[in-house]
């Protein structure tokens, strides 16, 4: 499938939410950006939408920098994620609500399919959020059990009870990983929903690492205490994300928190990073300050809902492409050799 095509029918299904712009950028005079007044956030950042600006600049600040005089060797972007073997280190991030907040046109069952399928067919892995709507009918767990368990569920901080329990069916699904949404914690419309959410301390979450043998995520680390807190706990992802800048107004780009961060975490535990990336050179610059894996949402999203599950890997194959160019541009034979030298 084209995907010039898939973003065609986005625009036209997300019409009023999401421009589908050809650069997803966060500036005021965007569609989806300013204050909602207790309305769906939509695509927008929340509150001045300036974290969600944030992202994108800390990554463009970032120049690059071509090393081309070297036997030419084809760049290896295969990885493997827990004993998982992937064709590249770009997942598609864990989102959520896509019909009530997002403006798609598909449920969230349907859009939990096309991420899982879609990811599966180009080699990749899908994660899936939850939300106070859906909650009871577990899509993401449907999803990755159709899957054949290839998919990871993510899990807003929900009372510890209930989190116990997911746990265990995300087990029974297949998952290949389960985690925390530790940033959803502010969210006021899952509890006017009657499904508060909770910030958690080391304590409670040791016993949820503890309660399972699937590799735990903590998403929704900024900071250096969190950080150093979230090493405490024994889970083995902790994910540096402001969740697109959709909980937090005026927070650092996760382009500028990566070096703060990485020396406390490096080689202790897996890290992700989101927050902006839309192209594999975007995803270039966040290998390069440390990350081990790259999780890309909204490029994902306007795919699945203009696509399908086609389009959700039409988007894989480019991201791909595109890193394996900038591999080729920057004198980057393997993952392992992608590191500071790429920067100008």
């Amino acid at each position: 499938m084209d995907l010039t095509e898939v973003r065609e029918k986005a625009l036209e299904r997300m019409k009023g939410v999401c421009a589908v712009y050809k650069v997803c950028d966060g500036r005021p005079d965007r569609l989806c950006q300013g204050i909602k007044y207790g309305k769906p956030l939509g695509m927008g950042g929340i509150g001045k939408g300036m974290t969600f600006a944030a992202n994108i600049e800390a990554l463009d600040r970032l120049q690059l920098k071509s090393r081309l005089i070297a036997p030419h060797t084809e760049p290896q972007i295969k990885t493997s994620f827990f004993g998982h073997d992937v064709a590249f280190p770009i997942f598609c991030s864990s989102m959520s609500g896509v019909k009530i907040s997002m403006g798609g046109n598909i449920s969230e069952l349907e859009f939990a399919q096309a991420v899982m399928q879609g990811c599966k067919a180009a080699g990749t892995i899908g994660f899936m959020g939850d939300t106070a709507d859906t909650f009871a009918d577990r899509p993401g767990l449907q999803a990755i059990r159709e899957a054949g368990g290839w998919g990871v569920q993510i899990f807003k901080p929900r009372e510890q009870a209930v989190l116990l329990s997911v746990i265990k069916e995300a087990e029974q699904a297949g998952a290949l990983a389960v985690g925390l949404d530790l940033d959803g914690a502010g969210s006021v419309p899952m509890a006017l929903r009657g499904q508060p959410v909770f910030r958690k301390s080391v304590s409670e979450l040791k016993e949820l690492v503890q309660s399972t043998s699937l590799p735990f995520i903590l998403k929704g680390i900024t900071g250096e205490e969190d950080a150093a807190a979230a090493l405490e706990t024994g889970c083995k992802v902790v994910a540096l994300s402001n969740h697109g800048g959709r909980t937090l107004d005026c927070q650092l780009g996760i382009a500028d928190v990566l070096p703060r961060l990485v020396p406390i975490l490096k080689g202790k535990v897996v890290i992700t990073a989101d927050g902006g990336i839309r192209t594999g050179f975007d995803a270039l610059k966040m290998l390069a300050l440390g990350a081990d894996f790259v999780m890309v949402g909204r490029e994902f999203l306007r795919a699945a809902i203009g696509g399908g599950a086609e389009g959700v890997a039409a988007e894989a194959e480019f991201l791909s492409q595109d890193l394996r160019k900038a591999m080729i541009m920057t004198g980057c034979n393997s993952l392992s050799d992608i590191d500071g030298h790429v920067f100008a």
